[in-house]
C-alpha cells in the first residue's frame, strides 16, 4: 500500500511538471521593432565582406581590438545584412574573441565602425 501511494504521488507530481494549466508564453507576430532587415548571402554577401576586410577602417578597428586581447578567426560567421528601414543602410557583423574565449561582434554600418563605447555614454 505504501508503494502504490509513492507511486501516485510521483504520478501526480510528474503530471504537474508537465501539464499546467494557465499562461503560456508567446511570441509576439507583430514587428514591434520596426526594423525590416533581410539577410544577404552568396556572391553579394562575399563582395560586400571583400569590401570591407580591404578597407582601412576594418584594419584599424582589427589591430585597436588586438591590443586590447581580442583575437580574429576570419570571415567564417561575418553576417551580413540590410536594414530596409533606414535607407538599406548595410550592417556587417565581424566575430572577435575576447581573453575569455567569449565571442563579441564588431558592427559596420555602411563600412562604419560602430564602437559601442560610443553609446555607453
Amino acid at each position: 500500500m505504501k508503494k502504490l501511494i509513492t507511486v501516485l504521488c510521483g504520478i501526480i507530481i510528474g503530471l504537474s511538471l508537465f501539464v499546467s494549466t494557465g499562461n503560456t508564453a508567446k511570441a509576439s507576430e507583430t514587428d514591434e521593432c520596426g526594423c525590416i532587415v533581410s539577410p544577404v548571402l552568396g556572391a553579394e554577401k562575399n563582395k560586400i565582406v571583400a569590401g570591407l576586410l580591404s578597407s582601412q577602417e576594418f584594419k584599424n578597428v582589427k589591430d585597436s581590438l588586438k591590443s586590447e586581447g581580442y583575437s580574429y578567426r576570419g570571415v567564417k560567421n561575418i553576417e551580413v545584412l540590410i536594414n530596409h528601414t533606414y535607407d538599406d543602410t548595410v550592417m556587417v557583423g565581424v566575430p572577435f574573441y575576447n581573453a575569455d574565449g567569449t565571442l563579441e561582434m564588431a558592427a559596420f554600418f555602411n563600412g562604419i565602425y560602430m564602437d559601442p563605447d560610443l553609446f555607453e555614454h
